[in-house]
């Protein structure tokens, strides 16, 4: 009888230990919430009211430069890596009032570095600018980002709408440093120009790296772009992007005459062509989340020369259910395979890793203040509180927003939605001609609205951005258990 009791107070306790342990496990996994109701936001107080409507008379007052800016870069686009007259002319018009501006970035990662020297010329991303207000680093330091590259084509074009991202920025930035200075507000405000946000890698997540934002308190993006549709609330979290991790493969082998002499060669082609069969051969091998991609960007420009040097780009994509570990592996075995094609056909090949793109995250907190606005400078009608996309934090490359909390504008958490906007495709030349339209014109000082009074909240308020930073410190944790990110990303600091 003894001995049954035992039997039994043992089973229980593993039972017991069992319940204890999966239910921490749930609680240990669980995401922090996607909404927060906008009763919780603090409220607007009187004399911020009173300092918002002076913001918005100050953006008014500067629309018109804000549309001459849109329209001179309209009428001159320059692509990814070669804006060089566009961020002169937004830097200069910054100096204007009174920001210090400063080029390039320095202590980029030098993989990263040689292949944007290599594809571009641009080694420390010379058209790169920070513009900070009297030069000013006191916390909290507000960060207004804008892009200007066009498109690629011939001529290039604005069709995703970025020569109306400097007027925002600037509208909202110099506004605000009006307002700040009248009344002694504490902060910072910054203007930082990311280049080439249509072309990888992501030079957000490089400079992430480097350190340039490491004063950076929030973020505020703005894609531009005048969105037709009603616009949903954006919900917070991660792990709905996918991951992706980017190399070039350069083969180099020795030039003959395809006629005369080709025993006397060795084909850099024939290494690319062997790498990608083989890749071919271990799709079978791998989960079906996986995605590889890749594009010959250098060859020979001649068929009767064996080709010395061919240059491959590829990336391997990891959809949702994978983790950053399960890409790397995929990747290590994609690199065996460029060596094993180097060694096959005697030619040689060196890697150089250049890009990860990962999954974003957004926080409730900063979500609900930017959809609390951009209710209030939206057209009526066109905002609805039904639940949205997810959010996929500001940075392109979305390694950075991990650690710096901010607001983008690349899915689903918009800036302002307008009325009577015809539908354009994404990267089209009609989606460019809308931004000169009276549409277009009118979007700016919206825009503008709603990014300067996120960031009169965080400057007057700065319970919020504590909460903001509470929240994604939780969003971190959970990352780090689901596998969507890794401890190597983080770039944390103490304020």
């Amino acid at each position: 009888m003894k001995m049954k009791r035992e039997l039994w107070l043992t089973i229980g306790m593993v039972i017991v230990n069992i319940l204890f342990i999966s239910f921490f496990t749930v609680l240990a996994v669980e995401s922090p919430p996607q909404l927060i109701p906008l009763e919780e936001l603090p409220e607007e107080t009187p004399e911020i009211i009173a300092l918002r409507e002076k913001l918005e008379a100050y953006i008014d007052d500067y629309t018109s430069d804000m549309i001459e800016m849109s329209e001179h870069l309209y009428h001159n686009p320059e692509p990814g890596y070669y804006e060089y007259e566009s961020s002169k002319y937004v830097a200069a018009e910054l100096e204007k009032y009174g920001f210090e501006v400063e080029f390039g970035v320095e202590g980029l990662d030098e993989e990263y570095n040689t292949v944007i020297e290599k594809l571009h010329n641009a080694r420390n991303l010379p058209v790169a600018f920070t513009a900070k207000y009297k030069g000013k680093s006191e916390y909290p330091v507000i960060a207004f980002t804008t892009e200007m590259d066009a498109l690629r084509g011939n001529p290039p074009f604005h069709g995703c709408a970025h020569n109306q991202q400097p007027p925002v920025a600037l509208g909202a930035a110099i506004a605000l440093t009006k307002i700040m200075d009248e009344n002694n507000i504490p902060g910072s405000i910054w203007v930082i120009h990311l280049p080439a946000e249509e072309i990888p890698p992501p030079d957000p997540t490089a400079m992430f790296n480097a350190g340039y934002f490491d004063e950076v308190d929030f973020v505020l993006q703005t894609h531009g772009g005048v969105n037709s549709g009603v616009f949903n609330r954006p919900l917070a979290g991660t792990g709905a992007a996918q991951l992706i991790n980017a190399n070039i493969y350069e083969f180099r082998g020795k030039t003959a005459h395809s006629a005369g002499d080709p025993w006397n060669g060795r084909d850099a082609g024939d290494a690319v062509r062997a790498m990608w069969m083989m890749i071919d051969m271990i799709r079978e091998h791998s989960r079906p989340e996986f995605r590889f991609h890749g594009a010959i960007v250098e060859t020979a420009v001649a068929p009767n020369s064996i080709n010395d040097r061919v240059v491959f780009d590829h990336w391997v994509r990891a959809n949702p259910g994978l983790s950053k570990e399960d890409l790397n592996q995929k990747v290590e075995q994609i690199n065996t395979i460029a060596k094993a094609a180097a060694m096959g056909t005697f030619t040689d090949v060196e890697i150089s890793h250049y890009a990860d793109y990962g999954s974003g995250v957004t926080t409730a907190w900063a979500n609900a203040l930017g959809w609390y606005y951009t209710k209030m400078y939206s057209d009526e009608g066109m905002t609805s509180d039904e639940p949205g996309r997810q959010a996929s934090g500001w940075d392109v490359g979305q390694w950075a927003c991990w650690s710096i909390p901010g607001i983008g504008s690349e899915r689903g958490d918009w800036t302002i939605a307008m009325a009577d906007v015809p539908p354009t495709a994404g990267h089209s030349q009609e989606k460019a001609d809308l931004t000169i339209t009276p549409l277009g014109h009118r979007s700016l000082p919206l825009m503008a609205k709603r990014q300067a009074a996120v960031a009169l909240r965080l400057v007057t308020q700065p319970e919020l951005l504590v909460k903001i930073n509470e929240e994604l410190a939780q969003w971190r944790e959970y990352g780090l258990e689901k596998g969507y990110v890794t401890e190597d990303v983080f770039r944390l600091k103490n304020k």
